[in-house]
């Protein structure tokens, strides 16, 4: 369900909004605040992965990935 709101935005921004694609404003400020949502989410969630990431199983990951390329560069000759 959608709500009507009254919004009082600076001159650029509301430029801004106009420039971008869609039929309305109402349209093109859902589709702003939708994408920052969402970026929002992604962020959070790389946050909390970060958080949880063991420092040992990191760099054993680059040591395998580092020994891998290493061996590929052997073997291009």
């Amino acid at each position: 369900m959608k709500e009507k709101l009254s919004v009082t935005m600076e001159r650029p921004l509301v430029r801004f909004l106009d420039s971008l694609p869609g039929e309305s404003r109402s349209q093109k400020l859902e589709q702003v605040v939708r994408r920052f949502k969402d970026m929002s989410e992604d962020l959070e969630l790389r946050r909390a992965l970060a958080a949880h990431k063991d420092p040992e199983e990191e760099q054993r990951a680059h040591a395998a990935l580092r020994e891998l390329m290493e061996g590929a560069v052997w073997r291009e000759e």
